[in-house]
């Protein structure tokens, strides 16, 4: 499992260059290329003081990991303060992301430079969040990891509150993570926690399940003819890996992988591929450790409990990688939430994951602002129309830049910029 995650962190995760770029158009019109191939380096917005975020820890007192996880006993989280007072953002990471993958990194030195002491949160749909931190470990319903993140929040704030000035709040998050942050938002307009300053939606899903089942849909029949997901995968890394062999390397960077992602000829339904199937590896990572943590036997065997570092996980992943998040929803993660209330609906687990769920609260929050493109992948017409009708003035379009494709582009940066300018 950790093999094909690096293999995905690889593609779509490209390091930032912290190069100058000259301003020229975004290169990519194609939504799913734009999406895997992201923004050239030589195209990067570059730093005027690069800065390295801290890795930091918090750890919950006698709280049971699973042996296999003993390496994520801690909830880690990363963090790029100001020499000085200023207001601490936080930032929430997409589906299945760590709080210090390429574009966490990114946009972190994005909100630093713009004034802010910064803590980077893992998704609470990553597996170190799930292990060190979810009060339920079972991930994937928004109220939920909602208030996992609150609480997370209120720890990082009063470690952090021991060593800098903190002047004010702010939040913002990418793809999943921005839906996250506009109802962290929502929520502390009710509870007045945090009193948010500034918060910042990046290229948000509107519903959740309605984008996972478009990411899923490319991993069926019609996309992948007979082969299974997991052997999609193994077809991928078998294509990169004799791609990587027979050429001339000098440095794996992201400028060789985005020359071999080009030369070895991947047509539109692999890019989709490619798409979904990073999504599903994120989902089947998020599935696995709720079924240990929990011990629920819906991947795992009790027989084979419990399980260690040094046991062989490949079996379960390649049945993880087979279970669509419809399948998780309807199998898993519903019958989980009606155990804690047998009034639980399919219906309002799709409501409540939905940024239509707080539509007023959208519409009337003058703080709340989205950056995002028009052609995303993870949205259809009518949710690029929802953001539009709901924000107005305060959504900021891109006409092409795919899924986070252009986020490290230099508009798009400056756009960041505007976005949490007081």
């Amino acid at each position: 499992m950790r093999a094909t995650l690096l293999l995905t962190l690889a593609l779509l995760l490209l390091p930032p260059a912290l190069l100058a770029a000259a301003e020229a158009p975004y290169p990519f019109d194609d939504p799913y290329q734009a999406t895997v191939f992201g923004t050239p380096a030589d195209m990067r917005y570059a730093f005027k003081a690069p800065v390295r975020p801290e890795v930091r820890a918090i750890r919950i007192e006698d709280r049971r990991v699973p042996q296999v996880f003993s390496y994520s006993r801690d909830m880690f989280f990363s963090t790029a303060l100001q020499d000085g007072p200023a207001p601490l953002l936080f930032l929430i990471a997409g589906t299945g992301a760590e709080h210090n993958s390429a574009k966490m990194i990114f946009l972190t030195q994005v909100f630093h430079e713009a004034g802010y002491h910064v803590a980077a949160l893992s998704s609470p749909t990553h597996m170190n969040f799930v292990a060190a931190a979810s009060d339920s470990r079972v991930p994937g319903f928004v109220p939920n990891d909602v208030a996992d993140l609150n609480r997370v929040m209120g720890w990082v704030r009063e470690e952090l509150a021991k060593e800098c000035s903190i002047t004010g709040y702010a939040v913002a998050g990418y793809s999943l993570g921005g839906l996250h942050a506009a109802f962290l938002a929502e929520r502390d307009k009710r509870t007045g926690e945090f009193g948010f300053s500034h918060v910042v939606m990046i290229n948000p899903p509107v519903s959740l399940i309605r984008s996972v089942t478009r990411l899923d849909s490319w991993l069926t029949g019609r996309n992948l003819g007979r082969m299974t997901v997991h052997e999609r995968i193994q077809d991928y890394l078998d294509r990169f890996s004799d791609y990587y062999l027979n050429a001339d390397v000098t440095d794996l960077d992201d400028d060789f992988l985005f020359r071999m992602i080009k030369e070895i000829g991947l047509e539109k339904q692999d890019f989709k591929a490619l798409i979904g199937a990073a999504f599903r590896i994120s989902s089947a990572s998020m599935i696995f450790t709720s079924d240990v943590c929990l011990r629920a036997g819906y991947l795992v065997p009790p027989d084979d409990y419990p399980l260690r570092t040094d046991d062989p996980l490949l079996p379960y992943a390649q049945q993880a990688f087979n279970i669509s998040f419809n399948h998780y929803l309807d199998e898993y993660l519903l019958p989980y939430l009606q155990y804690q209330n047998p009034q639980t609906t399919r219906e309002e687990v799709v409501r409540l994951s939905s940024l239509e769920a707080i539509r007023p609260f959208l519409e009337n929050e003058e703080k709340v602002r989205m950056v995002g493109n028009r052609d995303d992948v993870i949205l259809d017409d009518g949710d690029v129309a929802f953001l539009a009708e709901v924000l107005g003035a305060r959504a900021r379009f891109f006409d092409h830049g795919g899924h986070c494709g252009n986020l490290m582009y230099p508009a798009f940066v400056q756009a960041l910029f505007e976005a949490v300018r007081p």
